[in-house]
């Protein structure tokens, strides 16, 4: 078991904004109470699920060279996936996401529209593949 580390105030501040803002126009309330006050190091744990439209935020808390960060993905059927990383001082880095859709010009060539086909299942694979190694996804 990994030694829990405590979940920054900053951090807490987003993580109470983002969920308030998804939760908004729902009759029950959101689920803030649940929020941990610690995470087990590099351990990803949902922090909520079952949102609007499916969205769930899953969540691992780091020590980075020495400042704590939250990488964070969240979910939905609408949106679909976002990565990211919340530093202790509350400040949002953008991590690599997976792309939901591709699109090419009109009366795109066959070879490129296979190029684009290509390039995008690629990177979708290679962020798979990372999030997978940072313990991402089914469990």
């Amino acid at each position: 078991m990994t030694e829990p580390l405590p979940l920054p105030g900053a951090i807490r501040d987003y993580l109470v904004k983002l969920i308030e803002t998804r939760w908004s126009g729902r009759e029950e309330p959101p689920p803030i109470a649940d929020l941990p006050d610690a995470l087990p190091a590099g351990t990803v744990t949902c922090l909520a699920g079952r949102g609007p439209f499916g969205w769930l935020i899953e969540a691992r808390l780091d020590d980075v060279d020495g400042r704590l960060a939250l990488e964070c993905l969240e979910d939905s059927r609408m949106a679909g996936p976002d990565h990211y990383r919340v530093w202790e001082d509350g400040t949002r880095e953008e991590l690599p996401n997976e792309r939901i859709a591709y699109s090419h010009p009109t009366g795109c060539p066959p070879e490129e529209l296979e190029r684009i086909r290509a390039e995008y299942h690629a990177h979708n694979r290679a962020v798979q593949a990372l999030l997978r190694e940072r313990g991402f996804g089914p469990r």
